[in-house]
C-alpha cells in the first residue's frame, strides 16, 4: 500500500483479500500440500477484512508488516507444513492462529483476541493486548518467549503517494523503550518524510558496470536509493558513505555479487543511521577470490567502530541466498553478512545456503521422493562457510534465520549482543567431519562477556551421511551469557544433535524422536 496509514489501502467485501495458500496440494503431501518452499513474498501497509480470515501459509522471507487485519489471521493451511515467519508492526482484531507453524516471531503487534497453536517456538517482542504468557514448553506445546519491553525498535522505511501523485520516502524514527500503550509506535506517525527529489529510482540492467556506476553515483551524491524489482548484477560493491542514507528494495530487488568476491553492499565505518531494507543479496560464481568474500559488509575488520547508540543502523527484510535461483551450482561466498560496526538493529534476516536448486531444462530431480521439482544440493555445491559473523558491540537481531552453511552457522564475537528469535537448520549434505570439527548452529566467541538470546531453535536433517553433532550452541561459561528457551529438533534422515548447549541438555536417541523438540529453559539446562 502507498498510504500514510494502513487503512488508506483497504481490502473489504472480499472472501480472502491478500493471501497465500499451501502450494502443490496434489503432488506434495496430497491433498494438503506444503508451505515449506513458500518464500520471498510479503504484504505491507494495508488493511484487510476478509470474510474467511486472512490466510498466510508461508515460511521464511515472507513477512507481514505494517498491516491492520480486521479479522482472524490464519498462518497455516490445514496440516500443510510451514516454517515461518515474521509479523511486525501490526494490529490483529481477531485471533492469530499459528496452526502447525514450526516457529514464528511477532514484533510490536497488538493482539486484540490473542494467539493460539504453533508447534515448537513462538517469540513475542513488544506486543500488547492478549499476549500469551512465557512458557518453556517442557510439558507441552510450543515454547513462548516474551520481551514486553524491548530497549530498541526501528521500523522499515516505506513509500507513500500524495494526492497529487508525487511519491515520498518515509523513514520511521528510532524508538527507545516501550510502554504498554505504544505498540503502534511509528506506525501512524513519527517518521521523517523525504521528498523523492533526493531519491534515485534504480532500474535493473544486465550490464554489471552500468548498474554499479549508476547506483554508486547517486550514493556518492548523498541520495537515497529505491530499487525497482529485478536483478542487478554488480561490477563492484555499492559503497555507503553518508549518514542516514536509505537503500530500499521493492519486490525484493536482487543485488548479485561482484565476481571478485567483494560484497554487494559495503557500509563504511562510523556512518550512523544507515537503513538497508527489502533487498535480496545473491551469490555469484566467483572468478577471483579475496581472503574473505561476503554479500554484505558493515564496517571494516580491525577498525574500531562502536556505532551510534542514538542513531543505530538498520537491516530490515534482508534475504541472502547462495544458490537456489541460479542454474549454476558453483555460486559461492565465504560468509553472507559481516558486521564489524556496532549499534546495528537487525529486523528479519534469512541467510540461506540453498538446500534445493532449479533444475536445468530436461534434468531429472536427484531425490524425487523429496521433490520432483528441484535438485537437492549435494556436497561441493553452493558453498558458503558461515551465515553471519558479528564483531560489533551492541548489535541487536530480532528475527534471525540461518540455514545450511558448511561450518558454524552464526559466529558472534561482539559484546552486548541481543537476539530474539533464531531459527537454524544445519546442512543436509555434510559428513561426520562436520561434527569432528565441532561446528555448531550458534557460537558466541570466547572473549564475549555479555550476550542475551531467547527463542533459539537448531534443527538437524543429515540426509546423506550419519552425522553426530556434539552440541548445537557453544558459548563461554560466563554469568553475562543469558539464553532462554533453547531447543533442538531432529527433523528427518540420519544422525542427530547430542546436546543443546555446551554439552548440556537432552538429544535425540532414535527415529521415534523425529519432529520432537528437545528443550532447555535456559543455558544452564538444569531443568
Amino acid at each position: 500500500g502507498l498510504g500514510a496509514v494502513p487503512s488508506d489501502v483497504s481490502f473489504t467485501n472480499c472472501d480472502k483479500g491478500p493471501h497465500v495458500d499451501a502450494i502443490n496440494k496434489y503432488t506434495t503431501r496430497p491433498p494438503n500440500g506444503s508451505g515449506l518452499d513458500t518464500f520471498w513474498r510479503s504484504v505491507e501497509n494495508i488493511a484487510t477484512n476478509p470474510r474467511y480470515g486472512m490466510r498466510w501459509a508461508a515460511s521464511q522471507a515472507a513477512p507481514l508488516r505494517r498491516i491492520h487485519v480486521q479479522s482472524d489471521l490464519l498462518l497455516f493451511d490445514g496440516d500443510a507444513w510451514a516454517s515461518g515467519g515474521v509479523l511486525a508492526n501490526a494490529i490483529v482484531d481477531g485471533k492469530v492462529n499459528f496452526g502447525g507453524q514450526q516457529q514464528y516471531l511477532l514484533r510490536n503487534v497488538e493482539l486484540k483476541q490473542g494467539a493460539i497453536n504453533g508447534a515448537w517456538s513462538l517469540v513475542f517482542v513488544g506486543c500488547t493486548g492478549e499476549t500469551p504468557s512465557e512458557n518453556n514448553g517442557l510439558k507441552a506445546g510450543p515454547s513462548i518467549s516474551v520481551d514486553s519491553f524491548p530497549k530498541l525498535r526501528i521500523e522499515k522505511p516505506f513509500i507513500t503517494m500524495r494526492e497529487n501523485g508525487e511519491f515520498e520516502l518515509r523513514v520511521p524514527s528510532v524508538v527507545f523503550g516501550q510502554s504498554n500503550n505504544d505498540v503502534l509506535g511509528s506506525q501512524f506517525g513519527g517518521e521523517e518524510v523525504r521528498n523523492f527529489t533526493g531519491v534515485k529510482l534504480g532500474v535493473p540492467s544486465t550490464d554489471a558496470a552500468d548498474n554499479y556506476l549508476t547506483l554508486q553515483k547517486a550514493l556518492d551524491e548523498g541520495k537515497d536509493l529505491v530499487l525497482s524489482p529485478g536483478e542487478y548484477p554488480l561490477a563492484a560493491s555499492l559503497e555507503v558513505k553518508h549518514p542516514n542514507q536509505v537503500i530500499l528494495g521493492l519486490g525484493y530487488a536482487t543485488l548479485k555479487a561482484p565476481l571478485n568476491g567483494l560484497p554487494c553492499i559495503r557500509v563504511h565505518p562510523n556512518i550512523p543511521g544507515v537503513r538497508i531494507a527489502g533487498i535480496m543479496l545473491e551469490a555469484s560464481v566467483l572468478t577471483d577470490h579475496i581472503p574473505s568474500s561476503s554479500l554484505l559488509q558493515w564496517g571494516i575488520q580491525g577498525m574500531d567502530d562502536v556505532g551510534d547508540k542514538e542513531n543505530p543502523g538498520l537491516l530490515s527484510d534482508i534475504f541472502c541466498r547462495v544458490g537456489g535461483a541460479s542454474y549454476d551450482r558453483q555460486v559461492s561466498t565465504d560468509v553472507m553478512i559481516e558486521l564489524h560496526s556496532g549499534n546495528i538493529y537487525g529486523d528479519n534476516l534469512w541467510l540461506w545456503r540453498a538446500d534445493h536448486v532449479k533444475l536445468h531444462p530436461g534434468e531429472e530431480a536427484n531425490f524425487p521422493h523429496i521433490s520432483p521439482y528441484y535438485r537437492q544440493t549435494v556436497m561441493g555445491e553452493c558453498q558458503v562457510r558461515n551465515g553471519m559473523k558479528v564483531y560489533g558491540e551492541a548489535v541487536t537481531m530480532v528475527g534471525l534465520f540461518i540455514e545450511h552453511t558448511t561450518e558454524d552457522q552464526l559466529i558472534w564475537e561482539g559484546d552486548k549482543g541481543y537476539v530474539a528469535f533464531y531459527q537454524c537448520e544445519l546442512p543436509y549434505d555434510v559428513d561426520q567431519s562436520y561434527a569432528d570439527k565441532s561446528f555448531v548452529g550458534y557460537r558466541v566467541g570466547s572473549d564475549v562477556e555479555s550476550h542475551t538470546a531467547r527463542g533459539i531453535g537448531i534443527y538437524s536433517n543429515f540426509r546423506d551421511f550419519d552425522v553426530n553433532v556434539a552440541t548445537a550452541i557453544s558459548h563461554p561459561e560466563s554469568a553475562g551469557i543469558v539464553m532462554n528457551n533453547l531447543f533442538t529438533v531432529y527433523l528427518d534422515n540420519q544422525g542427530k544433535i547430542n546436546s543443546i548447549v555446551n554439552g548440556k541438555g537432552p538429544g535425540a536417541v532414535s527415529e521415534s524422536d523425529r519432529g520432537r523438540p528437545f528443550r532447555c529453559s535456559d543455558n544452564t539446562c538444569s531443568d
